[in-house]
């Protein structure tokens, strides 16, 4: 390409680049040498929650305000690294109304006629959110709970999540999770105190306090506290404080989302693994007649014996012993297949205590160490 067109060429792009990134469709974000934003394109605009005619300009970190401007840049990194694109690299921006979106976001530097750095380009693509197992299904019950969890996540706080322990928990972990803050930054209020909060602040959870002044207040310092009370208590306390209330339904009215809850669950204790709809049908009749609680009783343990699949097998027949029969006499060694699902189930219930797992099962410390070698079993 002869000197002429080429600068012909690239004179007709300064004029048209804008139409060609809105023709793309792409959300992308365009700033100068001092990354100042000079463009920021109809999509990147609907994303961060700015109107066509909100005025946007200055620094970048000003307008994306993202979780990791200072540290964990995505355009320092090109820079740093000596990228000429880098993909992908996930980041927490902030919308106008200060609500979080999580993003991948694609960087291209650019380099003047001398080589130096000009600007650069940023494409932003969302990435989804996990708000844990309890908030996972598809019908209209819980697509209400995940709106509201996002609500309270842009908006308050303070929150009393009521409900079954397992479901409020996991809730106050999605509501954090929603407001782009680091899972580092979820503290339980039952192990620090408010005088140990410090900063950056994030969110406390606090499971049902009993009349502890300190968390029954929407915020400590600057942390957001989330309280968890089981059904039978009233939050009406907490909301006469300032709290935002947040009932979660019986499982019964979530019966047709229980597959999915129950399948985000064991992809959360064991990633990759799958279970069979025999498995999930038996896990999801457990759950609505013992609660969440008691299918915690036997799951961890089910997920840890299973081979490829966790099948009904893997699951009790009915109370809350492990009834892996079947699995073991397909195995090649029936005998140290059970033993091996007792010592699982026995660890798990003594929360990996080696002596109290011991002294339960009736032999010495070095015993059950031998055996958990011989079986080849380690803590994940």
């Amino acid at each position: 390409m002869g000197v002429k067109v080429e600068k012909q060429l690239r004179m007709s792009l300064a004029a048209t680049w804008p139409q060609v990134v809105e023709r793309l469709e792409a959300a992308a974000i365009v700033m100068d040498a001092d990354r100042n934003l000079v463009y920021v394109s109809p999509q990147a605009r609907r994303l961060l929650g700015y109107g066509p005619d909100d005025r946007i300009d200055g620094r970048c970190r000003l307008t994306t305000r993202g979780a990791d401007c200072e540290g964990a840049c995505p355009l320092t990194v090109a820079l740093e690294e000596g990228a000429e694109l880098v993909e992908r690299f996930p980041a927490i921006y902030r919308r106008k109304d200060g609500g979080a979106v999580e993003l991948e976001v694609s960087v291209i530097p650019l380099a003047g006629e001398d080589g130096a750095f000009a600007g650069a380009i940023e494409l932003l693509r969302p990435r989804s959110v996990d708000l844990g197992f309890y908030l996972a299904g598809s019908s209209a019950v819980v697509s209400e709970l995940r709106r509201r969890v996002w609500d309270l996540a842009r908006r308050s706080d303070g929150v009393v999540v009521v409900g079954e322990q397992l479901a409020r928990m996991d809730v106050a972990k999605g509501i954090h999770r929603a407001s782009g803050l680091a899972e580092e930054l979820f503290r339980l209020g039952g192990s620090v105190a408010p005088e140990d909060l410090g900063w950056p602040p994030g969110t406390v959870y606090v499971d049902s306090p009993q009349g502890d002044s300190v968390w029954r207040q929407p915020r400590v310092g600057e942390w957001r506290v989330v309280v968890g009370l089981p059904s039978r208590e009233n939050p009406a306390p907490f909301v006469d404080a300032g709290f935002e209330a947040m009932v979660l339904p019986p499982l019964e009215d979530r019966r047709e989302d229980l597959p999915l809850m129950l399948a985000a669950w064991i992809e959360s204790l064991r990633p990759g693994l799958r279970a069979s709809p025999a498995g999930l049908g038996r896990l999801g009749r457990m759950a609505l007649d013992v609660g969440l609680g008691g299918v915690q009783q036997v799951l961890p343990t089910a997920v840890a014996g299973a081979s490829g699949e966790l099948t009904e097998g893997c699951l009790p027949v009915n109370g809350y012993g492990i009834h892996m029969v079947d699995d073991a006499l397909r195995s090649d060694d029936p005998l140290a297949a059970v033993e091996r699902c007792v010592l699982l189930e026995t660890l798990e219930r003594c929360g990996w205590r080696m002596q109290e797992a011991a002294d339960r099962l009736g032999i010495s410390r070095v015993t059950l160490w031998r055996k958990l070698r011989d079986h080849g079993i380690e803590r994940t």
